[in-house]
């Protein structure tokens, strides 16, 4: 109501009225409302111009006050191609600068603080308006590829596990358009690695696999030597989906890689939880210092080449110094 009773008053015409209030030097709105509760604001100049001088001169508060300020939403900025010619000019390094040239007071009417949201359709990116090439994380998800065409990218690289792709990400190769965590990227499309990689594997614990006396039915016939070959036949396109990489977490039967390949081969790790226990252990140790008459650790050594059979028969370790502590066993053996 107050502002509509001032429109029917007599006021200074916006000429005059505008040139007194530029000679007052405020800078913004609050300024203004502070002189217009004052009491100096004189009667013929209205608190609420904009609507008293509406299509009589009236633009902005900026033009009232003379500060050449224009409301963000009424601004006329120049095309996104002009404006990001001129920021590249400038030559900034980083979202840092950007921000400093900001507050420096340096930065034209007709260049948007937000550029961001002055240009959506246009807007590509920090990196890309400044021209430095840098792209952050949050720019980087709005320029990812669609996942059917990023997935077609990455089956072109043969990657095969996620060790591989981790290798990869960091590579430096990885293109900026396809997303280093895939998996959180396409969360409505993502299924599964194996889909990303174009395997077709399933991770284990999704996965059926044929029964553990089946699995390494089929493995020994392989003829494979270690887990280097068994790790290489892994990666290979041979590898049926219903056997596991990794037997030892898939199978409780699981006994070793020696028994998953029929090599008989047993590891240290495996054989030494049937050893005897050190009581008994030294017990056998002594008997056979005294038969064989071993003196300390050159002879027990020379003893267990040529006597690896009898040792596995007892039970006893070709170097018990790496089951039972060193000290018992050197005690033993002087």
């Amino acid at each position: 109501m107050e502002e509509d009773d001032e429109v029917k008053k007599k006021f200074r015409s916006f000429s005059e009225a505008r040139k007194f209030v530029r000679k007052l030097g405020l800078k913004n709105r609050d300024e203004w409302r502070v002189f217009c509760k004052s009491g100096e604001k004189p009667d013929d100049i209205p608190n609420y111009p904009a609507g008293v001088y509406k299509n009589k001169g009236w633009k902005n508060l900026g033009d009232w006050l003379g500060t050449g300020m224009i409301a963000y939403q009424n601004r006329e900025y120049k095309s996104f191609e002009d404006t990001r010619k001129f920021v590249r000019s400038l030559k900034l390094s980083g979202r840092k600068e950007w921000r400093e040239y900001l507050k420096s007071g340096e930065k034209p009417d007709d260049i948007p603080s937000k550029p961001d949201g002055t240009y959506k359709k246009e807007w590509k990116g920090l990196g890309n308006f400044l021209g430095t090439g840098n792209v952050s994380g949050r720019d980087r998800h709005q320029q990812f590829r669609s996942f059917q065409q990023a997935r077609k990218f990455v089956h072109t690289l043969k990657i095969i596990s996620q060790p591989e792709w981790n290798a990869y990400r960091i590579s430096g190769k990885k293109p900026d358009d396809i997303p280093s965590k895939p998996d959180g990227t396409y969360k409505k499309e993502w299924t599964t690695w194996g889909d990303w990689f174009g395997t077709g594997r399933v991770a284990n614990q999704n996965r059926q696999f044929r029964s553990f006396t089946e699995a390494r039915k089929f493995v020994r016939s392989l003829k494979l030597k270690d887990n280097k070959e068994w790790k290489v036949y892994c990666k290979s396109e041979e590898m049926p989906d219903d056997i596991p990489s990794n037997p030892n977490l898939a199978y409780k039967e699981f006994i070793s890689l020696g028994d998953w390949f029929g090599t008989g081969f047993i590891a240290y790790s495996v054989r030494s939880a049937n050893f005897l226990l050190w009581p008994e252990a030294k017990q056998k140790m002594r008997e056979l210092s005294k038969e064989y008459g071993l003196k300390g650790f050159g002879d027990w050594n020379k003893f267990a080449k040529t006597h690896g059979k009898l040792l596995a028969e007892l039970n006893l370790p070709a170097a018990p110094w790496l089951v039972y502590t060193k000290e018992r066993v050197w005690k033993r053996m002087r």
